[in-house]
């Protein structure tokens, strides 16, 4: 099960981000319920075994100092902190993440694509309310902003569970952008009218 929020393109030893709307569902609707959202990034692919993970993970560990010790000794760096966050948020790290995130927006104020990755963030550590507060800044000044409106939807559909608010941004993400689609081909469109369906059935 694997659904997703999407982040900002970047690339940073070894990461290569790819800025387009994704989302992966669960292939059934149980029950009437379709399982929660969670992340599902894209990577780079890795060498494949156990040792080609250890070498992995010991590559991104490395990226992650770099950018550290470039935050630390460039702390004006907006780019390097943007970066970071990045690195945070791919983890799992997510209150860091929101720590380089807020400073790469203190430095590079009205970044759209940062303020809708902190907003994620915000959502995974459960400050649901202040991630759509987020997304509804990003959302004012570019309406057709595919992440922002498509993750407001998931965080009001998983964070604050009013499914009928998720339905109407997602619709509304439709209008502008009808063909969005998750790499499994899911297209969004698909998912609105599996809910809506549900909504239908006595």
């Amino acid at each position: 099960m694997s659904q997703s929020h999407c982040r900002s393109n970047m690339d940073t030893s070894g990461y290569v981000k790819k800025q387009t709307l994704y989302l992966a569902v669960m292939s059934a609707i149980i029950l009437g319920f379709i399982a929660g959202v969670v992340y599902s990034i894209y990577r780079t692919p890795s060498i494949t075994g156990d040792a080609g993970q250890a070498a992995h993970q010991h590559e991104i560990a490395d990226t992650i100092a770099a950018l550290e010790q470039t935050t630390q000794d460039k702390p004006d760096n907006g780019q390097a902190w943007i970066e970071l966050g990045h690195a945070y948020f791919d983890t799992g790290q997510t209150q860091k993440a929101i720590t380089a995130y807020t400073k790469a927006l203190s430095l590079i104020p009205g970044d759209l694509n940062v303020m809708t990755d902190l907003a994620v963030m915000y959502h995974e550590n459960k400050q649901h309310q202040k991630a759509i507060e987020l997304f509804d800044q990003v959302l004012q000044i570019n309406p057709q902003h595919e992440q922002a409106r498509f993750n407001k939807g998931v965080v009001l559909f998983t964070g604050l569970h009013d499914q009928q608010a998720a339905l109407n941004e997602w619709k509304t993400l439709l209008k502008y952008h009808p063909m969005a689609a998750a790499p499994s081909g899911k297209l969004v469109g698909e998912l609105v009218d599996q809910l809506e369906k549900e909504k239908s059935t006595p």
